[in-house]
């Protein structure tokens, strides 16, 4: 087939295959699975473990494929991969490869090329025809996975990481359309700052935003990926389901935030949206539990942990919560059997020695049960987040301008002499410089109480204030109140 052709095929069959899991499920609920390599290692393969998984309800295994830089052509675990595929599907287990470049120092070093890591993948995807999910990438916006993340003021890891996620979905369609590509796997944090002392990294939110950049500057008209994977750890084990993260980072309650930047990054390109199908592939989540009391373990723990109980209620809410979310096409527990290291991770519906938590019976229970669902349709906002109505103080003369929104945003505050409607008052803050007025400009922090001072004029006053939202200009809030 001519490319063009080749093209307008891919085009509609990525159409059909948006809204569809890496597994069984159907679209209009999420499946469970878990993330895991111990199947990969286990001296049956993972028939056992596999086994295991299949009896609590779950559908699917996501096993690590990593590709390195400087061995394009290498996979050294394709005897292990050969055994534990066969085993996951013995056992009923739909198996999703997730595939990135690793080490970070090879990227930093310029080794990795995106047609290198296409052509491993489409050979991966070529031997193991039972797999029909790939995640490509994993936590780029991360330095443990991708550097460098920035450099004084400017993002530099969604533009790099954008051509290898376009390589791997053009490279997995090529072997066969139907195949879903899910990309990214995003942390949950970043610290967004150049100069940090350690793990420098960048927000899921602005992340996706300049990834978003990237597609639209590079003038592709594919996809870059079916579905999204997002990893929403919470930021401490001890932590509520509920509690979340501020805006830019966000967790497992945050992710109508996650979908909004999806949105802002990609609306009105080739690239679909939750709108358009594209849906959330939560292929990590975890709550580290205390296991000083449990046998089998090395080393001390290495960060705030939690008791089995509270992570069998965390476990049970995620269930019934992302079930009633039509945009969630899967959630993945990291992992399902604890690792023995105490400075790995011990997240598991499983204890390393096999024996199941409450956990386990809290998801099998929730899976078995239909979920009672109120929640309303996802929409995009079209304002800036969380913007309250300025509060004015007269301060010698000049006004002090408070303002507050649930994401950074930046303000231009003017007064306009005379009345004005909304109307009026948006036409002249859209432009770029009001000559009928005195104006003033600044950031407002997300969440953080903004003051910006103008000087107070004589005579009647209109104040016109326009919040624009840092992640798409097109999202502003504009509100007028009279002064006099």
């Amino acid at each position: 087939m001519e490319r063009r052709g080749w093209g307008v095929l891919l085009r509609a069959l990525a159409v059909l295959a948006i809204g569809g899991s890496l597994g069984a499920g159907s679209a209009a609920a999420a499946d469970f699975g878990a993330n895991d390599d111990t199947g990969k290692w286990s001296a049956d393969a993972g028939a056992g473990f596999y086994a295991d998984m299949k009896s609590l309800g779950l559908h699917q295994v996501v096993v690590t494929v990593r590709w390195q830089p400087s061995d394009p052509l290498g996979l050294t675990e394709r005897p292990l991969l050969d055994l534990t595929v066969a085993a996951a599907r013995s056992a009923g287990l739909d198996v999703v490869f997730a595939a990135y470049p690793y080490p970070p120092r090879e990227l930093e070093a310029g080794l990795a090329r995106p047609e290198a890591f296409g052509a491993w993948l489409s050979e991966l995807a070529q031997r193991y025809r039972d797999v029909r999910g790939f995640v490509v990438g994993n936590e780029p916006n991360q330095p443990a996975f991708w550097r460098p993340q920035l450099a004084k003021s400017r993002q530099l890891s969604a533009a790099a990481f954008g051509p290898f996620l376009a390589a791997g979905y053009d490279a997995l369609k090529g072997v066969d359309p139907t195949l879903t590509v899910v990309g990214v796997g995003l942390s949950p944090r970043g610290n967004d700052r150049p100069q940090a002392r350690n793990n420098v990294s960048t927000s899921p939110v602005r992340f996706l935003a300049a990834l978003g950049a990237w597609y639209r500057a590079s003038g592709r008209n594919l996809p870059l990926m079916d579905g999204l994977s997002f990893h929403p750890y919470p930021n401490r084990a001890t932590d509520a389901l509920s509690k979340g993260y501020p805006w830019p980072n966000a967790g497992f309650v945050n992710l109508d935030r996650v979908k909004q930047a999806v949105w802002d990054a990609f609306a009105g390109t080739g690239q679909p949206t939750t709108l358009e199908g594209l849906r959330l592939y939560l292929d990590e989540i975890g709550w580290q539990v205390d296991t000083r009391s449990v046998d089998g373990h090395t080393g001390i723990e290495n960060v705030p942990v939690t008791t089995e109980s509270h992570q069998a209620e965390v476990y049970a809410e995620v269930v019934r919560r992302a079930m009633c979310d039509p945009d969630i096409a899967q959630v993945n527990v990291f992992g399902f059997r604890d690792d023995a290291a105490r400075a790995g991770f011990q997240a598991g519906l499983q204890r390393v020695d096999g024996t199941p938590r409450a956990s386990a019976d809290a998801v099998r229970e929730a899976l078995a049960q239909p979920p009672s669902c109120t929640r309303s349709e996802w929409r995009p906002a079209r304002a800036v987040l969380g913007a309250a109505p300025p509060r004015l103080t007269l301060v010698a003369g000049r006004l002090q301008v408070q303002l507050t929104a649930a994401e950074r945003a930046t303000a231009r505050v003017c007064l306009l002499p005379g009345s004005h409607t909304l109307a009026t008052a948006r036409r002249e803050l859209a432009s770029r410089a009001t000559v009928t007025g005195t104006c003033t400009t600044g950031p407002v922090q997300a969440n953080r109480i903004a003051i910006l001072s103008i000087a107070r004029p004589n005579g009647a006053h209109t104040l016109a204030v326009r919040l624009t939202a840092e992640t798409n200009a097109a999202r502003a809030t504009t509100t007028v109140r009279p002064v006099r």
